[in-house]
């Protein structure tokens, strides 16, 4: 019998939190850094409905040019870029396909 145990299996990378209040949903990414905060953007705009804002926090201080590059390439509205409390809060819209 070998002596340790499986390592579990990693779910990869996403946001810390991801919080819906109505047509709104708050996507925490503060911390990560370049790929992994726009990962985890990438996939948890995805699991959104469609007609839905995202508000993106985000504390690496390139995000706005990679989130405004990534949104053309994804379709997604860019709606504008804020400073508060220490991070940024960029805001998206996934529109209706």
């Amino acid at each position: 019998m070998w002596p340790f145990t499986k390592k579990q299996q990693s779910t990869g990378i996403k946001a810390s939190s991801i919080v819906i209040d109505g047509r709104v949903a708050t996507v925490d990414v503060r911390g990560q850094t370049c790929p992994g905060y726009l990962l985890a953007i990438n996939k948890a705009v995805e699991s959104l409905d469609t007609d839905m804002e995202a508000r993106l926090l985000i504390t690496y201080p390139p995000c706005g040019d990679d989130v405004h590059a990534w949104c053309k390439e994804k379709k997604v509205e860019y709606k504008g870029l804020a400073q508060q409390d220490g991070m940024w809060v960029i805001t998206v819209y996934k529109p209706r396909g």
